[in-house]
Formats: C-alpha cells, sequence, structure tokens
C-alpha cells in the first residue's frame, strides 16, 4: 500500500506527516481535494548524490594531482637551495682568490720598486 503524506492539515494530521489508519475511499477523497499526496522518495537527491560521488571523486583526483605538483615544486625549491648553497661557496672561493691575488700584486709591486 502506498504512504500518503498530508500537504495541509487534515484532522489531527500536520503537513508532511504521514497518513496512516484512512478508508481508501477517505484517501481517494483527499487526493481528489489536494489535501495529501502519494509519497515519493526524491529521486533527485539520488541523482544528486551520484552526481556528488562524481564531482567527489573528480575532486580527489584533483587534490592527487595538486599534491603530485606540488611534491614537484618542493623537489625543485630543494634543488634550487642546493645549487644557490654551491654557488654561494663558489662565490667566496672566487672572492678569496682574488683577495689573494690583489694582495699578492700590491707586494710584488714594492718589490719591483725596491729594485
Amino acid at each position: 500500500m502506498p504512504k500518503y503524506i498530508a500537504k495541509q492539515s487534515v484532522g489531527h494530521f500536520r503537513p508532511g506527516q504521514e497518513i496512516e489508519g484512512l478508508e481508501s475511499k477517505q484517501l481517494q477523497a483527499l487526493l481528489e481535494s489536494g489535501a495529501i499526496q502519494e509519497f515519493k522518495p526524491p529521486e533527485e537527491s539520488r541523482s544528486k548524490a551520484d552526481g556528488t560521488t562524481a564531482q567527489l571523486a573528480q575532486l580527489a583526483a584533483e587534490i592527487a594531482d595538486l599534491k603530485a605538483d606540488n611534491q614537484k615544486l618542493v623537489d625543485e625549491k630543494t634543488k634550487d637551495a642546493a645549487e644557490i648553497a654551491d654557488l654561494k661557496a663558489q662565490l667566496l672561493k672566487l672572492d678569496e682568490q682574488l683577495k689573494a691575488t690583489t694582495a699578492k700584486k700590491p707586494t710584488s709591486k714594492v718589490a719591483d720598486d725596491a729594485k
């Protein structure tokens, strides 16, 4: 037997309540008057749920892609930071060599002047 839901107050039934205990003639009369309606499970909810499930799966895939991209960027950043540290070390060595060569030149000029 199908379920019926009150669309408006019917006796002691309030709108939205399930109608129980009435004879089929009474139910037919209330259906025709529009006071009640046959309960139908919301099919939209099911299709929305399916759409939601698909959307959640799509979002999960996008999150996985973003995490992979983020990991690539972190790896590149680490690699670049190491390269920068190496370049700074090379720069310090070159600065020291430059200072050493410039420090040697004046002493050699002084020695040349003394001759």
